[in-house]
């Protein structure tokens, strides 16, 4: 007891002075009370077997003293018979005096006679919680303690709970700074003065709010809320969205008892250029401390067994600071020339060389063993892959003994061999034996066309004449007579809805020489038909739209190349010195693909090239061959399975404005519309190609 006591005042002591060297001293040394407390119990056990003997010493005397009592009862009986008068008396009875007690009895017996001592109120917990930017303390208790913050200051508040126990498991440093709250960590111990109270001290973080905590008390229950620092609630935004840094996992410092984490999962020190440590990081400061001490504390920390060999005598000198245990372990022994082998949590600590020699011994009995094994043959059937195909990947595989075989009818691998390398062929077989993603691939080709077409034209004229046959004549010599006609026609001017002859001044008519469209003639004439005139106007719109929707669909497994068409061969004649000969020129509708399925995400990444080839009648050659209207794309792109996306698309307007008319007469105001013709069109095409890749056998791939 007292080297138990001692103990945790001196670690106690250690860690309100922040000495660091008598806390490791401490822990080291630590091993020494556990044996006092051992002979400790030892003695306790003995103590409760003699108190065993004493209960049944007492038992036989209690059995006694009632057997003497049922004897002085029947001895009074003839007493009370020859005084019957006396009976209503009050009756005087002997006052026997009462048994000894014996002295080796325990204090228990007169106990019972003593008012029960009242209930001790019992810490179920001490839990950490951060809420928001807010951090708190949580301490279960049992029932009702005093409580009372005797201590705040901006780095470190203490809490004294006065008469409540704390268990041993409790007694223990919880470390909270991967929260980057106010609290750095919490402590909580019994009082090395005083056993009925406890104490919890909270480290805080550099500007946190420790000079005004808040204590709270729900039933029986106390929380202490400290403020986030003003440092940390600026900076949390830009915090978030930097990358994960690698964080260690929570240190759990012990004030002489068990280590629990904060957290019931390790945050891994991520490195790819370096080994990555799991343990939780400990602060560790001695000076020349037994290795064997040394070593066991490490396995206390790291919850393992360490066999050290008693050949093994060393002394380490370290300070490490925040770093996991099994790197310490690590360190101390390289920089004694030791190392370990693990199995499983069992660690067998050697020299290095001895190692080393048994490792190059056991590398020498494999050899051996190989060289003396036989080969054997097994058989391996592919369900997937091609035996043939994959020959070649496994043979690099094979011992010097060993030889593949393929059977091509049951699609098999005949692998003869030693059985390390026959398992090693196999099991990469089983592997590479995987079914092949099967696509299948729709692509939508989507054509729209629009015209539109306006024209308003105007033709008028007529003639005129001054003769003497007419009744009209000049009476002039020269001019005598006068003859005047419009000529601005031809065999194709189209003159419905007007005298003949019309005799057009200004031709311009809409859709000239198509007859489409809308007019309207009106002609005038005098009696004597020496004056006509006459005027037909004539309109045209015209608006329309086409739209083709071509959908090829194919499936195809992975990294393979599929194609399928549909479309006409034009025969086109060429002639050349050797003669007349026909050519054939493919306008078709195609769809040629090459698809790659990522194994990790199932995305699709295809080289695709899609056509769209048709014949136009309507621009031919020289010798009446058709031309050709093209519309391809190919590229490579990355598509989700099942989804959908625009590969390309081309857009195209053709926009158009024109006057035809007279010069000079056509710019006048109004009086222009006479002499000119307006024409209007707007021309649109538009081509979307839409690709969808779907894996038809995704349920037996290995997609994340």
């Amino acid at each position: 007891e007292e080297a138990d006591r001692h103990f945790l005042d001196s670690h106690a002591f250690a860690d309100r002075v922040g000495d660091v060297r008598l806390r490791g001293h401490c822990l080291v040394n630590h091993a020494d009370v556990h044996v006092v407390r051992q002979r400790f119990e030892d003695a306790r056990r003995d103590a409760e077997a003699a108190r065993k003997t004493a209960d049944a010493a007492r038992k036989d005397a209690d059995d006694a003293e009632r057997a003497a009592k049922a004897a002085r009862t029947a001895k009074a009986e003839p007493a009370k018979a020859e005084a019957p008068a006396k009976a209503a008396a009050p009756a005087k009875r002997k006052v026997e005096p009462a048994p000894a007690i014996p002295e080796d009895a325990p204090p228990a017996r007169a106990a019972k006679k003593t008012k029960a001592a009242p209930v001790t109120p019992t810490v179920r917990d001490v839990a950490f919680q951060q809420d928001g930017d807010a951090a708190r303390v949580v301490i279960e208790l049992s029932g009702h303690a005093d409580a009372e913050m005797v201590h705040a200051s901006a780095d470190r508040a203490e809490l004294v709970i006065a008469g409540a126990s704390l268990p041993d498991k409790l007694q223990r440093k919880l470390d909270t700074t991967r929260f980057e709250g106010a609290v750095r960590s919490v402590s909580s111990f019994r009082d090395p003065k005083r056993a009925d109270q406890i104490r919890v001290v909270v480290e805080l973080a550099a500007g946190a709010d420790g000079a005004s905590p808040r204590l709270e008390r729900v039933g029986n229950d106390l929380r202490w809320t400290f403020a986030a620092p003003a440092v940390a609630q600026a900076g949390t935004k830009a915090k978030k969205s930097k990358q994960p840094q690698n964080i260690p996992a929570p240190v759990v410092g012990s004030y002489g008892t068990a280590s629990q984490p904060v957290t019931q999962k390790s945050v891994a020190q991520v490195s790819s250029k370096r080994k990555t440590y799991r343990g939780p990081t400990i602060d560790l400061d001695v000076n020349n401390a037994d290795i064997h001490n040394l070593l066991r504390f490490l396995a206390n920390i790291g919850r393992v067994s360490i066999i050290v060999p008693d050949d093994i005598k060393a002394t380490v000198t370290v300070r490490l600071k925040k770093v996991p245990w099994d790197q310490a372990l690590e360190v101390i022994l390289s920089s004694k020339g030791l190392w370990y082998r693990k199995e499983g949590t069992l660690y067998r600590v050697a020299p290095r060389k001895q190692l080393d020699a048994e490792d190059q011994a056991e590398a020498e009995r494999i050899r051996a063993a190989v060289q003396s094994e036989a080969p054997e043959a097994e058989v391996f059937t592919l369900n997937y892959a091609s035996a043939k195909d994959a020959q070649p990947k496994l043979e690099a595989l094979l011992s010097p003994k060993g030889k593949i075989e393929v059977d091509e009818r049951t699609n098999s691998l005949i692998v003869n061999d030693i059985r390390a390398h026959r398992r090693r062929i196999i099991d990469l077989a089983a592997r590479l034996d995987t079914q092949t993603p099967q696509i299948m691939i729709e692509a939508r080709i989507v054509e729209a066309r629009s015209t539109y077409q306006r024209e308003i034209g105007i033709q008028w004229g007529g003639r005129a004449s001054a003769s003497q046959e007419g009744g009209n004549a000049t009476g002039l010599i020269f001019p005598n007579s006068i003859g005047v006609a419009g000529g601005a026609e031809d065999r194709q001017t189209p003159t419905g809805g007007v005298a003949a002859p019309s005799d057009f001044a200004v031709n311009l008519p809409a859709a000239v020489g198509t007859g489409s469209g809308g007019a309207i003639g009106l002609s005038l004439g005098s009696v004597g038909g020496n004056f006509n005139l006459a005027l037909r106007l004539s309109a045209l719109e015209d608006a329309g739209s086409v739209r083709i929707i071509s959908s090829p669909k194919i499936t195809v497994l992975n990294n393979t190349e599929a194609e399928i068409s549909q479309g006409v061969s034009i025969p086109i004649s060429v002639v050349s010195a050797q003669g007349t000969q026909t050519q054939f020129q493919d306008a078709n509708l195609l769809l040629k693909v090459t698809p790659y399925v990522s194994q990790r995400d199932c995305s699709i990444a295809m080289n695709v090239e899609v056509t769209k080839n048709e014949p136009d009648f309507v621009n031919t050659g020289a010798r009446g061959d058709p031309t050709i209207l093209r519309k391809e794309a190919k590229t490579r792109i990355l598509v989700a399975d099942g989804e959908t996306t625009v590969m390309g698309g081309i857009t195209t307007r053709n926009t158009g404005l024109s006057y035809s008319k007279v010069p000079f007469f056509g710019d006048l105001p109004v009086i222009g519309w006479l002499f000119k013709n307006r024409a209007e069109n707007d021309d649109r095409t538009e081509l979307l190609i839409f690709i969808t890749p779907k894996i038809t056998n995704k349920a037996f791939l290995r997609c994340e």
